[in-house]
Order: structure tokens, then sequence, then C-alpha cells
């Protein structure tokens, strides 16, 4: 409903939602989806994304949260290419 009555009134809205985006916030979002970190890795910044993950779980006492284990995973294939 919110994007059927985006495009009937023209409003202009950020690109990345045409790039596959569910959400727009940080590349290290914890509340973006596996999908959507994906899309924003950025794979320059593969060993920054291992600490923030590693001191989230140091933070919080659990175990880090598989979504961004895989968003690490896929900036990493990305920065071997």
């Amino acid at each position: 409903e919110v994007w059927a009555r985006i495009k009937a009134s023209g409003v202009r809205y950020h690109w990345a939602y045409d790039k596959g985006m569910k959400r727009l916030s940080c590349s290290f979002c914890v509340l973006a989806s596996r999908e959507d970190l994906e899309c924003a890795a950025r794979p320059t910044r593969a060993e920054a994304y291992r600490q923030v993950a590693d001191e989230l779980a140091l933070m919080q006492s659990v175990e880090p949260d598989h979504r961004h284990a895989a968003g690490l995973y896929s900036a990493e294939q990305c920065a071997r290419r």
C-alpha cells in the first residue's frame, strides 16, 4: 500500500530501493535482513565488519547473529574477486 501511494503521488524515493534494498540504514545495520546486508556489502570494510560483529557479541554476551555472519562472508568473497 505504501509503495502504491508513493508511485501514484510521484514522490521521489531513494534509488537503493530499486537495487533491492528493503530498508535504508548503515551497511552494518543490526536490523537489516541478510539480503539487505549482501546488497549493501562493502568489500573493503570486511575486517571492520568482523570487528563490529565480535564487539556486539561480547557486549551482548550472545552468539553473533547469523545474518551478519552471512553479510561478512559476502563482503569477504567480493574482496577476493
